[in-house]
Order: structure tokens, then sequence, then C-alpha cells
């Protein structure tokens, strides 16, 4: 019952006249006084004494009469009248005196006298006692005994008017009823009060039509009329009377006591607020609150509400943070618009908690489902390492497969795959959402090219083909169009595929806005050298003069471009145009890695238009150039020196050709190159008629150099030289002597050789390896042995052989260096690579290093000794080829990523050395120092985890992103190490490993910074995801570490313990 109503029925008696109740108290008062100051009886017989007594009693004097009565019914019998007069009248003046046995003495009066005929005056006597006393049950059970008794109109509705008084403060509603019904119906002045009480049951029975039917009557009732509307107010409410309840209820607020105001505020606040007329509503709800009004959990919302329709949110999330979390949909419905509050006021962390909540313990589906859907869009939005919108989203799909927001969450869902760089999701999740808006299919589009990109930096080539045909599949934007086509030309170009690569390059060129994109030279330049692969030479050169005309700035591929060209012209026989370039060539980069090349170029074609003493200029100074730079270690340095010598030779200046070729003889050793010099030398001498030198040179050939084919040249040419100088029997002396000068079996042998050579330059490869098999079991020591098994190990690795092809090759090794040794440690080299053979592929790339002075195949020599190197754990070696690598600019963009990630973890395992291996290796790091040399390495591993950062592969920028955060908090930078985590937690969510490896590192932060709370939440966080197993029980462990009590930590006091408050 409201704090009102209990109120007016304490306050609420019976409602006699107010003049009777005084007259009472003064006859009461006036016959005590009477009775203090009564002489004693003066006669002393029972009637006497019984007059008496009865003349006192008319005056009030109620206690010496009750003597007299008394005296009395000592003195007579009990069964005559006057006894039974007495006894009635001692009885009453009991009653009258209020003293506590009158009900006793009238209960033994009716008993004695059953059939008086003072019963009625008896019982009503009592129950007017009883009820004066406001003890109404037992004013109930007196007034019940007159039931069958006559009683005058007047009195019977009193009587019943009683009884249902009684009866209602007994809470005997039902009883009540039926009574107070009949008193109201009659026309005596009770009536109005029995109506009252009447209506009041109602009331409480909420039986509101009948309340309200009783009750309005009486507004204005000299009585009731200041406590009626109060009940009316109220009922109006219940019954959703807004306007009558508001037409009364501004009179009762200025006219209610202070107690009553905060609920008739409430009541008008209540009524506005179902009329949506939140500000009006706003001042009467705040004014129950604020006047101390109860407040349950529907005034908590419904005063949220009006705050927040009022736009004073701050408000609204004071009052709705009040509502329980128990009491059902008012929870729901308070959180619910609590979360939106938060929002309104940018408190989206503690928006995403409460939209939480609502979604965990909500029944309404509505609100289940909008919590849910915001719930997601704000872990979209924060930066919290502990929600996984991605999740979310999923499962809000999966649990509101019918949801309205279907396509917002897709689009949110493909945002974030994009966002983690997830693309494959990103694509299944545009898909959902559908494609029939153009920005879907654009995204689509745009989603498969980055996806493709992907593919194209982890060389899946077929799969970057494949998303890459995709996102054409959806031509919208068309730099994306541009772009596609301009990967699918690289990725054709990387298998050897010209044809596709030069159409794909064509249809980038041709595509509208691609001229103002930075892949255009790119693809000018690619365009070129498809050209140039298809042997379209006339074509590939004037594709390279157009990228030359297009190309800005600096870039390397302009002097690469410059150097193609000119070898193209030199190729068409143009070779004018080709001096030309050449000489651009030398200008671009004197000191270029292939200025030597160039230079030696440039100087050929002026010979091939016969400007051979500014061709012999140009080769003398090559021949004496130094540049440390040069791609070929030099090379055109000496051959320079040969071609000058070769030079002089054919223009017959044979001293000089001596001396030059002589020179290049000192410079190069024994190469295949200065045997033929030597030759040529010899040849000069005897052009000069200097024959016996000539023969001396011939014979040096031949003992330095026994069996090679120059030594059989010597031979066959020197005998010329002897027969002029008339000398044949030294000859024949000299070549008997020679044990490989047998002319006849050279003849068989070189037939049998070039039988298997033919089908080999045939590419009959198998029947060439037949051949060249029968060749070298035919002649073992023949004179093509080398070459044999050069050609057979080609034909082996044509016919994808690899392991007859390697046993060919190694053959070739054995043998004396030669000119197909390079050739044949290369293809050993890639054999033993694609097997991951390290001890086999350091030995393979020392060879190429060893012999070759060709830039690409030195390029692939360091790769392979890089890797071997890394595979062995040959970790500062490995890191030495691994910065040689990652530093030519000419290595493809995966294997210079690779190398960076190998100067990155190598420099950082020896910083760290076995230390990080540790199962506690973060709790017990205060343990060990970092020495000076171990900063030295993560120095330089930062620096190369940093560009890896800026622009590796996703992967390898969290496994960055990690170490910094590592370093950082091995340094003691904490909260700098909290914030590079929430870096990589924010912009690479798509990877979990490093993801959770970064969480363990946060925790131990928040354990340093002295914020357990937070330690605990983000381990908690590590062990209920369970990503790693590992991990999680290095959580576990710390946890443990961090929440054991010191060893001489006390527990609390008991006397200083005290009670939580409870909330109000």
């Amino acid at each position: 019952m409201p704090q009102i109503n209990r109120i007016l029925l304490v306050r609420t008696t019976f409602m006699l006249p107010t003049m009777m109740r005084r007259l009472l108290l003064l006859v009461f008062l006036a016959g005590a006084a009477a009775a203090h100051g009564q002489a004693p009886f003066s006669h002393t017989t029972p009637q006497s004494v019984y007059a008496d007594s009865r003349g006192l009693f008319d005056r009030a004097l109620y206690s010496p009469a009750a003597e007299g009565f008394a005296q009395v019914l000592q003195q007579v019998d009990a069964q005559t009248d006057l006894a039974e007069q007495a006894a009635f009248f001692k009885a009453i003046c009991a009653v009258r005196l209020l003293n506590r046995d009158a009900g006793d003495q009238v209960l033994a009066f009716l008993d004695a006298y059953p059939s008086t005929a003072r019963r009625k005056e008896a019982v009503l006597e009592m129950a007017e006692y009883s009820f004066n006393r406001r003890k109404y049950s037992d004013a109930r059970d007196w007034l019940r005994r007159l039931d069958g008794l006559y009683l005058p109109k007047a009195e019977r509705a009193e009587v019943q008017f009683k009884l249902g008084y009684s009866h209602f403060l007994l809470e005997e509603y039902d009883l009540a009823r039926p009574q107070l019904a009949a008193a109201k119906a009659t026309k005596y002045p009770i009536a109005a009060s029995a109506q009252y009480y009447y209506g009041h049951i109602a009331y409480l029975d909420t039986n509101d039509v009948t309340a309200m039917e009783n009750l309005e009557p009486l507004q204005n009732h000299e009585e009731f009329g200041m406590v009626v509307p109060y009940y009316l107010a109220q009922i109006y409410a219940r019954q959703g009377l807004d306007d009558k309840l508001l037409k009364l209820g501004e009179s009762l607020l200025k006219n209610a006591t202070a107690k009553r105001t905060p609920e008739i505020a409430k009541l008008i606040g209540q009524s506005l607020f179902k009329k949506k007329r939140y500000p009006e509503a706003l001042p009467y709800l705040a004014m129950h609150r604020d006047l101390g009004g109860k407040m349950s959990a529907d005034d908590y919302y419904q005063l949220g509400v009006v705050n927040a329709q009022t736009g004073r949110y701050k408000e609204a999330i004071q009052a709705l943070n009040k509502i329980p979390s128990n009491v059902g949909q008012v929870s729901e419905f308070g959180l619910y618009l609590l979360a939106e509050c938060y929002v309104k006021e940018g408190q989206l962390e503690e928006a995403l908690n409460a939209f939480k909540a609502v979604s965990e313990r909500a029944k309404d589906p509505v609100i289940l489902e909008e919590s849910s859907f915001q719930a997601a869009k704000l872990t979209y939005k924060s930066s919290s390492p502990f929600g996984d919108a991605i999740d979310m989203f999923k499962r809000f799909l999966s649990d509101f497969p019918q949801t309205e927001h279907r396509r917002e969450a897709n689009e949110y869902l493909a945002n974030l795959y994009i966002t983690s760089k997830d693309y494959g999701r990103a694509m299944e999740a545009i898909v959902q959402t559908g494609m029939g808006t153009m920005a879907m299919r654009e995204a689509y589009q745009r989603v498969a090219y980055f996806r493709a990109v992907e593919c194209f930096q982890i060389s899946d080539w077929s799969g970057a083909q494949e998303y890459f045909n995709k996102s054409l599949g959806y031509p919208q934007n068309l730099t994306f169009v541009a772009l596609s086509h301009f990967w699918l030309g690289e990725l054709a170009y990387r298998k050897g595929d010209a044809q596709e690569a030069l159409a794909q390059f064509e249809s980038f060129l041709k595509t509208p806005g691609s001229y103002t994109l930075t892949e255009r030279p790119t693809a000018l330049y690619n365009k070129a050298y498809c050209l140039y692969k298809l042997d379209r030479l006339e074509d590939a050169s004037a594709a390279f003069r157009v990228y030359l005309q297009d190309a800005k700035g600096k870039d390397r591929k302009i002097e690469d471009a410059t150097l193609r060209l000119a070898d193209l012209y030199f190729l068409l026989g143009k070779h004018a145009l080709a001096q030309e370039y050449y000489e651009k060539s030398v200008r671009l980069d004197p000191k270029g890695r292939y200025a030597g090349y160039a230079t030696f170029q440039q100087a050929l074609c002026l010979g091939l238009l016969n400007k051979d003493v500014k061709k012999m200029e140009v080769l003398q100074r090559l021949s004496i150039t130094s540049n440390e730079q040069d791609a070929y270690g030099g090379k055109y340095c000496s051959e320079a020196l040969y071609e000058l010598a070769q030079t002089h030779l054919r223009r017959g200046e044979n001293a000089e050709a001596e001396h030059d070729f002589l020179a290049y003889i000192r410079m190069v050793g024994g190469s295949e190159r200065a045997r033929r010099a030597a030759l040529n030398m010899a040849i000069a001498q005897r052009n000069d008629q200097r024959l016996d030198a000539a023969i001396s040179t011939f014979q040096e050939i031949v003992n330095k150099y026994p069996g090679t084919p120059e030594a059989r040249e010597a031979i066959t040419t020197a005998r010329s030289v002897y027969d002029e100088a008339n000398r044949i029997d030294d000859y024949l002396t000299w070549v008997q002597g020679i044990d490989f000068a047998q002319v006849r079996a050279s003849e068989l042998d070189s037939v049998a050789y070039m039988s298997a050579y033919d089908k080999y330059a045939s590419s009959k490869f198998e029947e060439a390896m037949s051949g060249f098999d029968r060749y070298m079991k035919r002649f073992p020591d023949g004179f093509f042995t080398v070459k044999a098994n050069h050609y057979a190990g080609e034909s082996a690795r044509r016919l994808n052989k690899p392991d007859e092809a390697l046993a060919y090759f190694r053959k070739v090794t054995q043998a004396p260096v030669g000119e197909h040794h390079i050739n044949a440690w290369t293809w050993i080299l890639r054999i033993v690579s694609a097997r991951k053979n390290a001890d086999e592929m350091l030995i393979a790339a020392e060879s190429v290093l060893a012999l070759s002075d060709d830039a690409s195949l030195l390029r692939e020599a360091n790769v392979a000794m890089m890797r071997g190197h890394q595979a062995l754990k040959h970790l500062e070696v490995a890191y030495g080829y691994s910065e040689v690598v990652a530093a030519d600019e000419r290595n493809s963009p995966e294997i210079r990523t690779e190398a960076k990630a190998n100067v990155a973890r190598d420099a950082m395992t020896m910083a760290m050395g076995q230390r990080a291996r540790k199962a506690d290796f973060l709790a017990s790091w205060g343990e060990d120092s970092i020495n000076g040399a171990e900063w030295q390495w993560i120095t330089k591993s930062l620096s190369a985890y940093g560009d890896l950062k800026k622009n590796g592969p996703a992967v390898l920028q969290a496994e960055a992103s990690y170490y910094e955060a590592l370093i950082l908090y091995l340094y003691g930078s904490h909260t700098a190490s909290n914030e590079e985590i929430f870096w990589l937690i924010d912009n690479l969510p798509g990877q979990g490993e490093w993801r959770f490896k970064a969480l363990l590192i946060l925790a131990h932060n928040y354990a340093a910074l002295d914020d357990v709370f937070q330690a605990n939440y983000t381990l908690d966080f590590i062990i209920a995801e369970n990503f790693i197993a590992e991990t999680v029980e290095q959580a576990k462990v710390f946890q443990a570490i961090l929440n054991s009590p010191a060893e001489d930590a006390a527990g609390p006091d008991e006397e200083t313990i005290s009670e939580m408050p409870t909330l109000p």
C-alpha cells in the first residue's frame, strides 16, 4: 500500500461527530469528580440502594453507582428483576469507567440473564467501548452479536458502518465490503463515511471504476475532501487517465504537505512521460527524487529517459546507473538506453561494456539484436585488445540471420577484414553483403586486388593471378583495372610468358587514367623487355625509347633501359645508334656497375664503324680504369686490353699487339682467354718474322696447358712456323714427345662427340643424353669428356631429371677449370637449393662466387650463401650475407624482404642468446642485464625490423612490432611498449600469433606499472582464448607469480574490517 494511504489510515478512526466525543469525555470526568465527593448510601434496603445508584448513574457518577449496584446484588436473589437490573448497570458502569474487566462483566451479565431485554443495550455498549478503544477485533465480535436483534434504521446503519470499518482495519475486505455497501445505501450521515471506505477498498483491490464512482462524489466533502484527491490521482495514473490526472495534479501539488509532494510530483511526471512530453515531465520526476521520494527501478528509468530526451546525457547516465540488473525488462531497456547515453557523451568504452552486458542478458528480441549489433560496432571503433570485432560481427550474423542490419554488418566485416589484411574473408563478407550496389562491386574489386598483391608478395603466383582476374571481373575503378593488368603482366613475365606479359602491359597502358599512375614508367620498361624476349627487336628498341622519353627523376631503370637500347641497336646492326646510347649510358653513371661493359661495347661499335683510332683510345682508357662497383668484377678492363691487342694485330701493329697480349696474360693468369692470347702473341711474333720467339711461345703453351684446345692448336700452327724456320726435325722431335698429339684418335673422338652434340643442338635431349653416355663410355679420357658431361647434364636438366643432371655437372666440376665450370656449378647450386641441402648449397655457392663474374649469378650465389648459413645456424655468417642480399636493389622484393627478416632475426638472436629460451624469460629479465655488444646487435635488429614494419607483409610487420614492444619492455619503457602493442592490435588484428605473444608482454608491462588488475585481466584473456599453448602456459606461470602473496604478508585485522555501506 502506498505511503500516502498508510498515513491516511493511521489518521482516520471512526467518524463520530466531534461534539459527541467531547461530551463523553466531559461526562466521564464529571462522574469521576462527583464520585470522589459522594456521601455514603443513606438507606439500606436494596430498592433504595438501587434507586440511589440509578441516580448516580444518570448523573454519570459511575464509580459510586457501581458500588451501589454491587451492594444490591449482594442483598437480593440473583433471579429477581432487581438483581438483573443491578447487574446490567454495574456492567455498564464498568464499561463507562473503561475498566479492564468490563467485557467480562458484560459477558457475565449476558450469560446470567440470557433472555434479558437489556441484551441489545449491553452489546451496543460493549461494541462502542471496544470501537472507541480501537480494539477492532473485539468490536467486530460484539457487533456481530447484534445479528437477529431489532435495530432502528439509523442505529442499524451505524452498526453496519462500524462492523464494516472494523473489518476494513483488520484487512478483512471481503467481509467489510457488504457492511459498508449497506451503510452507504442509507440516507443517514454515516453513509458518506461508508462510501469513502467502500471506495477505498475498491482502490486497494484496483477496482478503479468502482473506486472512482465512490470517491469522486466526495472530492468536496468536509471530512474527506482533503484526502480523496490523492487516491483519485493514483487511480487516474493506473487507468491511464492522464488528462484527468494532470488537471487534478497541479491543484494537489499546490496544497500538498511535504510528505505528499514527492509522490504527487511523480504521478504528474509519469503522466507527462506517457504523453511523451519529456521536457515538461523532467522537473516533476526530478522533484520526486530530490524531495526524497522512494525511487523504484521504473522511476530511475523514466528519469533517465526524460534526461536523455532533453539532451541531458550525464544526468541520464546517473539515473540509469541506479537501475538494478535483476528487474526484467526495465533493466534491459535501461541498460540499453544507458549505452546510448554513453555514446552521446563520447564514452565509447563504457558504452561498449553496457551494450555487451545487455546482449548477454536481454530477453527482449529487439533489444537483444540491437545491443549485439551496437556492441559489435563499438568494438570495431575501439582499440580494446580484448574485443574481437570480427568474431562479434560473425556471431551477430549467425544469431540474427534475418536482421535488417545484415548489409551494414557485412560492410563492417568487410572493412575489418580489409583492415586486418584478411582479404580472403573480406571478399566472402562482401559477397554475403551482395554485389547489387556499385559500392559493393567496387569494394570487391579493391579487396580482390589487395588479396592478389598479398599472394604476389609471398610468391603464390597462381593465387595472385586468380585474384587479379577476379578484380578485373568488376571493373568499377579504372585505377584497380590498370593495376591488375600491370601485375598480371609481371606474373606472366616471371613465368616466362612474354607474349601474355606484353598483352597485359599494353592493357595497362591503354586503360584510362594509367598515365598518372606511378607504375606507368615500369610498365613501359617491362613492355620493352617483353618485346626483347619475343625477339621483336625493332619494336623493343622503339619501346625502350618511349620509356626513356617518359621516364623522369633518378631511376636505375633509366640507366638499364639506355644500356638495353644500345644493345638492341647493336644486335640490329645500327652501330652508330648503338655507339651513341652506349656513350649515354656511361655518361649517366661513369662509375656505375655497367660502365665498363658499356664502354667496351662502345669501342666495338667504333670499330665496326671503322673508327679504329677512336676505338683504341676508348679501349686504352678502359684497360687502366678501376671501378670497385663494376658488376663484372673489372672483367671489361682485361677484355678491353685483349680487344686492343686484337685490333693492333688486325692492323698489322704486331709489336703493340704482342705487348698488349703479354699484359693481358699477366692480368688474367691461366684463364682460357689467356691461352688464346698466348696463341695470338705467337702469331704476332711470327708476323714480325720473330720465328724463334714464336716457336718458344708455342712450346710454352703446350707445356703450360697440355691437352687444351689451345695446346692442340699450338701444335698445328707451330708446324708452319718450324718449317718456315727450317727446323722441321725439331718439330717432329717435339711432337713425338707430346702424349696427346695422336691425330687419328682425336678424329674418332671428335666424330663420336659431334654425333651426340648434333642431337643436343636439335633439342632431342633424351637421345643426346644417351649419345653422350656412349661417348664417355667409349672414350673415358676423350678430348671432349668435359663438354660431354656438361651437355649431358644440360639434357638431363631439360628433361627434368635433376638427379642425373646433378651427377653430370659434378663430373664437370671435377675436371680442370674450363669454360663449363661456371654453368655446372650454377645448376648444381639451383638443384641442391631446391632440395634445401644446406651443406651442398654452400659448396656450390662458394664455387660460383669464386669462378663467375656475372652479376646475376653472383646475386644468386649470395642468396644461397645466406640461406645455407641460415639453415645451419651460422648466424654471424648468415647475417653478413643477408646484409649483402638486402642491400642489392637488383634482387627481387621478396628476396630482399627475406634477407631483411634474416638480418632482424639473426641480430636479435645474437643479442638475446640463450636467455630468450628460458620459460620465465620476461619475468626474470631484470636478473640478466644486456651488455654493450648485445645492445649493438639489438640496434641493428630494430633498424631492420623498422624497415619491415613500413614495407613488409603483414606477418613481418606484426613480428617487427612485437620485437619493438619487447625491447621497450626490456629497456623499462613500459608505457611506450604498451602503445606499440596497441598499434599491433589495431593495425594487424589478423596476426593472431604475434597478437597473443604481445599481450603477454602487455601483462608484464601492467605488472611493472603496478596495475595488477589490468595485468590479471590480460592474462585471463590469454588463458581463456587458448590461442597458443606455450603462451597460455607462460601466462599461467606469470599469473601464479603475480598473485602469490609476499612471505611476510599479514592477514587483515578483524577489528578494522567495516561493513561495506549499501547503496541508497
